[in-house]
């Protein structure tokens, strides 16, 4: 931002650390593929309105892309989540936030401000997180409603409280067999202090549910850089405006959507790109080899040449008609004969000419080798 926004009021959209109302856009989010069907597909989605606060940044980076940044956001959501004994989660892997004061053993989180009246028995599961990505923009914007630095420090905490007896509840059910962590969700100590704070912040932004990312490794066949992004999201600081909060499982089907339909397109380019490359590949490589075979007999042709220019020095005894140099075939050479420089040189390790011989043979063996 420019010391003139900085002058004007003006502030970024959206601060980190905000409630926000999300989303998702999904024609937005398949528009990178280009495909007909898919976009008409994503026009047909069901999209409703969720509330989260946005806890870091996320992990997806483009240059390119000056309009959107990637966040990581914690969903809110109304009552207990669901238990899930396959994925090990029970019902109070969660956080309160305040009004609602009901769970076991955990004191709830104050938002900066109070949340809309008609919210009630509201929680931050602690595996219903997702990475979306939103517009940016620069304006004079209503301050929206924060979480607190320490109540982001206990939320990240429980998290990983909740993260620790996960793993033991995978243990026990597998025996002495340990699961790892990273098939589930990643684990992280709690924090201590304000820099390990940040550290585990930074490691969780790959660290929300396994439904909800979006890497396929290529959009386009002749373009292998450029992974799918995380869905684009509209939000907006006016969480008032929503009556009721929706089930964060439903955003998460919302985002499985997107990834089905990317799956079906990119998975197939890849297919026919592996097809494609890999014989025009085999064949650029086996026209090349003429050429290099080339350069490797002359090169051969040149060892040849300077050894027998240092045999005439070494000995003294130029020969009376200078030999040529032999021909070498593509594939063949000429077998090395040590009785030959034997008769020549006296034996001894350090005659220059067993040296030469013994280069004559690495030669040939790499001409074998095109």
């Amino acid at each position: 931002m420019s010391s003139k926004d900085q002058e004007e009021g003006k502030s970024r959209f959206p601060l980190l650390f905000s409630y926000v109302t999300i989303k998702i856009n999904p024609v937005k989010s398949v528009e990178i593929l280009e495909d007909d069907e898919a976009t008409a597909a994503a026009q047909d989605a069901v999209s409703k309105v969720y509330i989260g606060y946005l806890s870091f940044y996320g992990d997806w980076i483009d240059n390119e892309d000056r309009e959107h940044s990637d966040y990581l956001i914690h969903l809110l959501r109304s009552g207990l989540p669901k238990s899930s004994p396959g994925e090990f989660i029970e019902e109070n892997m969660c956080t309160p936030v305040f009004p609602n004061t009901d769970h076991p053993s955990r004191e709830p989180l104050t938002p900066s401000a109070p949340l809309p009246i008609g919210w009630t028995h509201c929680y931050h599961a602690s595996f219903e997180t997702v990475s979306l990505r939103v517009p940016v923009s620069y304006g004079k914007n209503t301050s929206p409603i924060k979480l607190p630095l320490t109540a982001q420090a206990k939320h990240i905490a429980a998290i990983s409280e909740d993260d620790a007896l996960r793993a033991k509840l995978m243990q026990a059910s597998q025996g002495a067999n340990l699961v790892p962590m990273a098939a589930i969700r990643e684990h992280a100590p709690p924090p201590t202090s304000s820099e390990e704070q940040d550290s585990f912040v930074a490691s969780r932004q790959s660290a929300s549910s396994g439904r909800r990312t979006v890497s396929i490794a290529s959009v386009d066949d002749d373009d292998t850089s450029k992974p799918v992004p995380p869905p684009i999201a509209a939000i907006s600081y006016d969480i008032a405006a929503v009556a009721s909060i929706e089930d964060p499982q439903d955003l998460l089907a919302e985002i499985k959507l997107i990834e089905t339909y990317a799956t079906a397109i990119v998975t197939p380019c890849m297919f026919r790109r592996i097809l494609k490359e890999q014989p025009r590949l085999y064949h650029e490589a086996y026209a090349r080899a003429p050429a290099k075979r080339a350069r490797a007999k002359e090169e051969l042709a040149h060892a040849i040449k300077e050894a027998k220019k240092l045999d005439e020095a070494t000995f003294n005894h130029p020969r009376s008609k200078p030999s040529s140099v032999p021909q070498v075939e593509d594939h063949v050479l000429p077998p090395a004969n040590p009785s030959a420089a034997q008769e020549i040189a006296p034996s001894s390790s350090s005659n220059p000419i067993h040296k030469v011989l013994s280069f004559f043979r690495k030669i040939s063996t790499l001409c074998r080798s095109f």
